[in-house]
């Protein structure tokens, strides 16, 4: 018995080739999705060195003669770097400065946080926030003043009293992983507070 062969398989390479830069694409629009947010806060970062002018308190309703200086105070983990901003649960937080929301995932410390990337090289950090605002995404600019979520106390707080745990941290860094050194927000939100 003899075996024929049948006419030539058709090429795999046009399959081949349409599968690749199917996967090339999909890679590319994922990769962009998921970096984009970080591509424009190092953006930030390097095109607005100048501190702002003004801020705005972060806690709707709180006067500056309310805030009271925490940074430094011993915790569990080592000093607090921040300031705790009490206010009734519900109340407004409100984006202090102008920058790019680079964090928005709750963590088991400071529950549902925001970490935003602000002129001058400055990460705001606002933590144990009830819920955030709709539409505070990664890669979104968020204004001074502008309601980015609630006064809570998620996270490690939550036997506290609802407050706004706020810190600023200056950027060392040029690019990712960033890293960063806090400082104590009291004196600036003091004397700069609107």
């Amino acid at each position: 018995m003899t075996e024929t062969l049948s006419e030539d398989p058709k090429p795999v390479r046009p399959l081949l080739s349409r599968v690749v830069l199917a996967l090339l694409c999909v890679g590319a629009v994922a990769y962009g999705v998921l970096l984009l947010p970080y591509a424009r806060a190092l953006w930030w970062l390097h095109a607005y060195a100048a501190l702002p002018e003004t801020y705005v308190l972060p806690v709707r309703g709180v006067a500056k003669d309310d805030l009271s200086p925490s940074f430094g105070a011993p915790r569990a983990s080592g000093g607090h770097e921040g300031i705790d901003v009490l206010a009734p649960a519900g109340t407004p937080v409100l984006a202090a400065a102008d920058g790019v929301i680079i964090g928005n995932r709750p963590s088991a410390v400071g529950g549902n946080v925001l970490w935003v990337m602000g002129a001058g090289r400055r990460l705001y950090y606002y933590a144990h926030m009830r819920e955030l605002a709709p539409g505070m995404h990664l890669g979104r600019l968020a204004r001074r003043g502008e309601t980015i979520g609630t006064v809570g106390n998620t996270g490690n707080a939550a036997r506290t009293p609802p407050h706004l745990h706020f810190g600023i941290y200056v950027v060392a860094s040029h690019f990712y992983p960033l890293r960063y050194s806090p400082i104590d927000p009291y004196p600036i939100l003091h004397t700069g507070a609107q």
